[in-house]
């Protein structure tokens, strides 16, 4: 069982993924944690990552899924390339792309402004326009609390 909860920065990914995988009894990983530093130094500045930049960091993403039985990864996985990589190591990956209108993504964004995450807000608008959606991944609107938007992902990819 191998699922990954995807979103633009702000959409909640870490904390659906966090109640997910204790639902499902499995490994809980967080992408951001595997970001090389030259990554998170770029998005620091606000400066968006290229593909190129991402490609490794999806390499090493693929090889955690695979390595594990029960993982539920939180992953922005905005592109269909990026999930079609992760796909080509595990494909029986499922999905789950969450959904939250920007005025929401914008004041998470700038609440956790005062933390140490590395995504500031002025990469929102980057973000929006390189998510792709379509039928490879099944979009869940983020609009409810956490652990009842993990019981949704359970209900809709049939997860157990």
């Amino acid at each position: 069982m191998k699922v990954v909860i995807g979103g633009v920065s702000g959409s909640g990914k870490s904390t659906v993924s966090l109640y997910l995988a204790h639902l499902l009894k499995a490994d809980f990983l967080d992408a951001d944690s595997f970001h090389p530093a030259a990554n998170i130094e770029k998005m620091s500045q606000g400066i968006p990552l290229s593909d190129n930049d991402r490609a490794a960091w999806i390499e090493l993403l693929g090889s955690e899924l695979k390595e594990r039985a029960r993982v539920v990864l939180a992953c922005s996985a905005l592109k269909k390339i990026y999930r079609d990589r992760l796909r080509e190591w595990e494909p029986q990956t499922q999905f789950a792309m969450l959904i939250l209108d920007k005025e929401h993504l914008k004041e998470r964004l700038e609440a956790r402004a005062h933390t140490a995450h590395f995504m500031p807000a002025s990469l929102l608008d980057s973000q929006l326009a390189t998510l792709e959606t379509g039928e490879d991944v099944t979009e869940v609107l983020n609009i409810y609390p956490p652990e009842e938007v993990a019981r949704q992902i359970c209900a809709i990819l049939h997860l157990e």
